[in-house]
C-alpha cells in the first residue's frame, strides 16, 4: 500500500498544474490544494489512487468515473487537514466548441465530487455565463471584496482588465451551496498593486501567507456565495509550485 507522503508526491510531480487556495469563512480560513491534469487514462488512475488513499466514498468516486467521458482536464483537490476531498472534472473544449458555433447559453464548465467534513458527499456543477457583461460578474465580486474590508472601489483599478473576454465566470445553485467563481488568470493584473489592495486580510488567519501568495504567484481564481456548511466564505486560488503544494500538506501531518 503507498502510504500519503509518497502519492501527494506523485501528484505533485505528475501534475499539469498545481493551485492553492484559502476559502475564509466566519469560523476559519481553510486551506486546500490542488493537482490539475488533462484526462488521461494513467491521470484518471492516479487520481482514483490518491483519493482511495483519502479514503473518499466509493460513491463519490464512482460518480466523478461517470463523468469523465468529455471532460478534457481532472483534478483533485483537499484541505490540507485532510478534512475534505474534492475530484473535478471540466468541459473547456465542449463549452468552448458551443460558443464558436454561436451558442453562448449557460453551460457546466466544471464538475465538483465533494466528501466534507461530517461525512456529507455533494456534486457541484459549475455553470459557466460565456462572455458574461461586466454587471453579471462585478456586482458579487464586489460583495465579497466589501465583506472582507476590501475596497470594491479600488478593486475596480485591480481588475481593470478584467472584461467579458478575460473573465470566465460561473454560477453554482444547488442544494448547499448558492455561489460563483471568476477565473481571472487571463486578465492582466499587477501583482504589488494586488497585495496592497489585499492588505487587509492580514487580519484574517493564514493572511500573511495569502498576501505572500498573492505578491509571488499568479491569481487565478476568486470566488464566494454561502455555503450549508461553513456559511458565506470568500476563496482566493494561486498558481503554486509542487514543492509549495507539498509543504502545504506536510504541515499538516
Amino acid at each position: 500500500m503507498v502510504d500519503q507522503s509518497d502519492i501527494f508526491k506523485l501528484l505533485a510531480e505528475s501534475a499539469d498544474a498545481c493551485e492553492q487556495s484559502w476559502s475564509l469563512t466566519p469560523d476559519e480560513t481553510e486551506e486546500r490544494v490542488l493537482f490539475f491534469f488533462e484526462n488521461s487514462v494513467a491521470a484518471a488512475k492516479l487520481i482514483a489512487t490518491a483519493a482511495q488513499q483519502l479514503n473518499i466514498p466509493d460513491k463519490v468516486l464512482s460518480e466523478w468515473s461517470f463523468s469523465l467521458p468529455g471532460a478534457d482536464a481532472i483534478g483533485l483537490a483537499l484541505r490540507c487537514d485532510r478534512a475534505s476531498v474534492r475530484l473535478y472534472t471540466q468541459y473547456w473544449e465542449v463549452l468552448a466548441a458551443r460558443v464558436n458555433a454561436g451558442n453562448h447559453d449557460p453551460f457546466p464548465l466544471y464538475r465538483g465530487f465533494k466528501s466534507l467534513p461530517g461525512g456529507t458527499v455533494r456534486t457541484d456543477s459549475y455553470h459557466c455565463l460565456p462572455l458574461a457583461p461586466e454587471e453579471a460578474f462585478w456586482p458579487p465580486m464586489a460583495e465579497a471584496f466589501a465583506a472582507q474590508g476590501l475596497d470594491p472601489l479600488r478593486a475596480r483599478e485591480v481588475f481593470a482588465d478584467l472584461t467579458p473576454e478575460t473573465a470566465i465566470f460561473t454560477r453554482t445553485m444547488g442544494s448547499g451551496r448558492v455561489s460563483w467563481l471568476t477565473t481571472v488568470r487571463r486578465a492582466e493584473i499587477d501583482r504589488a498593486a494586488l497585495a496592497d489592495w489585499a492588505a487587509p486580510l492580514s487580519a484574517v488567519p493564514k493572511g500573511a501567507e495569502i498576501l505572500d501568495r498573492l505578491a509571488n504567484d499568479a491569481l487565478v481564481h476568486l470566488a464566494g456565495g454561502h455555503d450549508a456548511q461553513k456559511g458565506p466564505f470568500f476563496t482566493i486560488y494561486t498558481e503554486s509550485s509542487p514543492e509549495a503544494v507539498l509543504a502545504s500538506l506536510a504541515r499538516f501531518t
